[in-house]
């Protein structure tokens, strides 16, 4: 069995027993955390897929240990003008070793409110007369519903001749 998590904007694959390294977490050594949210869960044939049908997976890891990433150097410069700037970058990372992925199903969809709606709603008796609305006054017409006024003749331009 198999998810794919997502976690500071990476995407991993894991299993039990995987070892990661992820952006540093909070965590202490050794404490449990929990990474969500879950996008994928496969076991062997079936392949569970969108936030229905995982429910509330989720995977569990155990801190081992705090580490920092390779050094990258950043070298800058601006042609012809004598700049020259050079930058250092170490990510900060937190190594998991994934004890479990924990599937569970969702709860079968339930009825959508309108449906529920028209369940509920009383069927009318046998031979009464359905509720006509009272007829209103006639309200007017939106503005972009209105016919524009026709516009005024132009005056021919004579050219002065």
């Amino acid at each position: 069995m198999y998810a794919i998590l997502k976690h500071g904007g990476h995407q991993y694959r894991v299993s039990a027993g995987d070892r990661l390294l992820v952006d540093r977490i909070p965590a202490d050594v050794g404490s449990t955390i929990t990474l969500e949210p879950v996008l994928l869960v496969a076991d062997g044939a079936s392949v569970d897929a969108g936030e229905q049908s995982l429910g509330d997976a989720r995977v569990t890891a155990t801190v081992v240990a705090h580490r920092r990433g390779r050094k990258l150097r950043v070298f800058t410069y601006k042609p012809k003008k004598r700049r020259r700037r050079t930058l250092g970058y170490r990510s900060q990372l937190t190594e998991l070793v994934v004890e479990e992925v924990i599937a569970h199903k969702a709860a079968p969809a339930r009825a959508t409110r309108s449906r529920q709606r028209a369940e509920a709603a009383p069927e009318p008796a046998a031979g009464a007369t359905p509720d006509v609305p009272a007829a209103t006054a006639e309200e007017p017409a939106p503005a972009s519903a209105r016919p524009r006024r026709a516009a005024a003749p132009r005056k021919k331009v004579s050219d002065g001749a």
